[in-house]
């Protein structure tokens, strides 16, 4: 009784500890090239190192289990990403969008996986693991370095458009690589793609009705609590992911997309036609806020305990040649994927011009979803702690370098 209760006591300080760091940060970064993540991560590498090298064991290691990373931070994740998409913005540029965020992902798995594989001469399998956990850029990672540019609307709703949608196809390609590497299912082609395909377009409709009746819920009540309207949006978090995992078997995280595009719709659409309009747009600045919060605190969790996993381990032990390999094999498929894209759009003439293919290069920022991914992996995973540093090298360099290479650009570019 008494150790459950010290172990509670040093999870609430170290929490508290953690909120204090992550706001520091934030407020003495605002004019930082780098986003806050990226700080953070340092700032975890670091607290990693630390614990290492002075054997201070009695520290909080910060290790997060796989199951608390899909059942809780994952979805709060998704949703509240999925909250800012805008549908009408974006139907102009689905076909980009669309085609970046499905076979961009799949091909980008595929072509950082298999160098990986090969250098480490491991079988492709494994290496596809890591190749789908770095297939999502991340659109908080996006936004934040976006707003500090003066980037074109369209060119910017094209890249954090992507970022938005490419999550729900790396978690499913993640998913569906992890259940035959660790469930040791016997890989058939068909199979798989039917199983791909179901687990992504089974989980567009059961997310948009499981939005639409929460959106209902509240505007039947017509309840101007505003616990009713956050605590309505968990609901429709976990129902959404519930229903799809454990009934239906397809995308939870999808299927939470489709949830809050849908929720924040039919609700909004109502708002317009209410009578006590600015009551209503205080209800929506609060919950808003709310998911804010929930999205900078989970990247901030993320970051800092993939920086202490990645400072703990013993980077004598990974192979300089393996991180090398994955950083060009990451710069090298975003530059194939943006550049051979552009000509395969260019059939639909939604192709765009050589400056902003450039800048989309740069904006393939890698983050939370990333660090989630990779922390999922089972700690006995023979490859886990080669594939942590290798991660970490990916995150680093698209959240340090990438943003300074924008800038300078920027100042030479014509958009």
């Amino acid at each position: 009784m008494h150790e459950n209760f010290t172990m509670v006591v040093i999870a609430l300080v170290s929490l508290c500890c953690l909120l204090i760091l992550f706001s520091l940060v934030r407020h003495y970064t605002k004019k930082s090239l780098m986003p806050a993540d990226a700080w953070i991560l340092i700032i975890g590498i670091i607290y990693g190192i630390t614990i290492k090298e002075f054997n201070l064991e009695s520290l909080p290691k910060f290790e997060l289990h796989p199951e608390f990373i899909i059942l809780l931070l994952l979805p709060l994740l998704i949703f509240a990403s999925g909250r800012l998409i805008d549908l009408q913005s974006l139907k102009s540029e689905s076909v980009p969008i669309g085609f970046f965020a499905i076979i961009g992902v799949i091909a980008t798995s595929f072509m950082i996986g298999a160098p990986i594989a090969w250098i480490l001469n491991i079988p492709l399998l494994n290496g596809l693991l890591i190749g789908a956990a770095a297939g999502a850029t991340d659109p908080a990672a996006v936004a934040a370095i976006f707003h500090r540019f003066n980037i074109p609307e369209r060119l910017s709703l094209m890249v954090e458009g992507e970022s938005l949608f490419n999550d729900g196809t790396t978690v499913v390609l993640f998913t569906l690589i992890s259940s035959l590497l660790f469930g040791n299912e016997m890989f058939h082609a068909y199979e798989s793609l039917g199983l791909f395909a179901w687990a992504i377009f089974g989980a567009l409709p059961l997310g948009g009705v499981i939005g639409w009746l929460g959106a209902k819920l509240l505007i039947i009540w017509k309840e101007k609590n505003v616990f009713f309207q956050v605590s309505m949006t968990f609901v429709v978090t976990y129902t959404a992911f519930l229903l799809a995992e454990e009934v239906l078997h397809v995308s939870g995280v999808i299927s939470i997309l489709l949830a809050a595009i849908i929720f924040f719709k039919t609700w909004n659409k109502s708002s317009v036609e209410a009578d006590d309009q600015e009551q209503v747009m205080k209800d929506e600045y609060v919950v808003s806020q709310f998911w804010d919060y929930i999205a900078l605190l989970i990247n901030g969790v993320l970051f800092f305990s993939l920086g202490a996993a990645t400072g703990q381990h013993d980077f004598l032990e990974v192979p300089t040649i393996a991180v090398i390999v994955g950083l060009v094999s990451l710069i090298v498929s975003r530059c194939i994927l943006i550049y051979g894209g552009n000509g395969v759009l260019a059939l639909v003439k939604k192709n765009v011009s050589f400056p902003w293919q450039n800048i989309l290069i740069f904006g393939g920022l890698r983050g939370a979803v990333t660090v989630a991914l990779i922390l999922m992996i089972p700690h006995d995973y023979e490859y886990r702690g080669i594939f942590l540093c290798i991660a970490f090298a990916m995150i680093a360099f698209t959240l340090i370098i990438q943003p300074i290479l924008m800038k300078l650009y920027l100042k030479k570019a014509e958009l």
